[in-house]
């Protein structure tokens, strides 16, 4: 027993001492966006169809840059909504007991995940600030949702009330991995402005820990459910996943940024009709490739060994 202790201990003091040695807002200085990036663009053009069409290209470097520029708004938009919104509010529950199980320091933990998200949310808009004063480009819009919050609120409202906290680890836990995968990929991307790079790759120094920190702590959470919680929310989850990982396939809001660069709704129209084979089977590709890695992870979580709950997997069609 006190070899245990001692054991647990030494893993509790090794995760305080990296998050003091290792955490972005105790080592990182502020990312200042310097004057040379004006003429920069500022996201990957790889990243968005828009700015790679002959249309598009022919509005110049102005023109390129507008559109690259909304793109990054929206990008840092919603990772502000994200972390603020999503991760801090169930870091808070485990702290405060809303979701129950958590020991003391799996809380100094969330803690920490509060710290960090709020020191993120902080760096994203610090950068739009920054960027709108440099180049005179304001957002066409700041969202008050995104694709993760819209799909978390329609699945809730398939569960009683008594189960929303439970959901919420698990899709906090999903969230999380898939954004360190994200943040990974898009860091590597060398088109974008180096200060956009930076804040991208300072955030997943952070993020892989946040991911598997919540991860363990679903393993746990999920292994002491009643058997009728894991029932219903093991029911739903095949479809949640779709739903989570469901693109603008209507493309709004890439419309908006062609009517702002200044197109007319015809010539956008037909830009969107251009692009829109590309958009669908880059966006295919990465739901094939995301959905995988999250029935990956919870598997390691030990979900499937839930016998309804991998019997709901395997008749939705997803192989295990």
């Amino acid at each position: 027993m006190n070899a245990l202790v001692d054991i647990n201990a030494q893993q509790f003091f090794a995760s305080v001492n990296q998050w003091y040695a290792h955490a972005t807002v105790r080592n990182s200085p502020r990312i200042v966006v310097p004057d040379a990036d004006k003429d920069q663009y500022i996201y990957p053009i790889s990243r968005q169809l828009l700015g790679a069409h002959p249309q598009v290209q022919a509005l110049g470097k102005q023109g390129v840059g507008y559109v690259l520029a909304q793109s990054a708004y929206q990008y840092m938009y919603e990772i502000g909504l994200l972390e603020t919104r999503f991760v801090i509010d169930c870091s808070l529950n485990l702290i405060n007991n809303v979701i129950k199980g958590a020991t003391e320091e799996e809380k100094l933990d969330a803690l920490t995940v509060v710290i960090d998200e709020g020191y993120h949310a902080h760096v994203a808009l610090d950068f739009i600030i920054q960027m709108k004063r440099l180049t005179g480009i304001e957002p066409l819009q700041v969202p008050d949702t995104n694709g993760n919050l819209s799909a978390v609120k329609r699945a809730l409202q398939l569960l009683p009330v008594e189960m929303h906290n439970d959901f919420q680890l698990i899709s906090v836990t999903l969230a999380e991995h898939t954004l360190t995968k994200d943040l990974l990929s898009i860091g590597r991307e060398k088109e974008a402005s180096e200060a956009f790079t930076r804040v991208m790759t300072d955030h997943v120094s952070d993020e892989g820990r946040h991911a598997s920190y919540f991860a363990k702590l679903m393993k746990a959470h999920w292994a002491r459910l009643p058997e009728e919680t894991k029932t219903r929310i093991g029911a739903m989850l095949p479809e949640y996943l779709d739903d989570y990982l469901a693109g603008d396939e209507e493309r709004a809001f890439d419309r908006q940024i062609l009517r702002g660069a200044g197109l007319s709704e015809q010539e956008a129209q037909a830009i969107i009709a251009d692009t829109q084979e590309l958009f669908m089977a880059k966006l295919n590709d990465y739901i094939s490739v995301t959905k995988a890695n999250l029935v990956k992870l919870l598997q390691r979580c030990g979900v499937f060994e839930h016998q309804p709950t991998r019997a709901a997997f395997s008749r939705y069609g997803i192989d295990l």
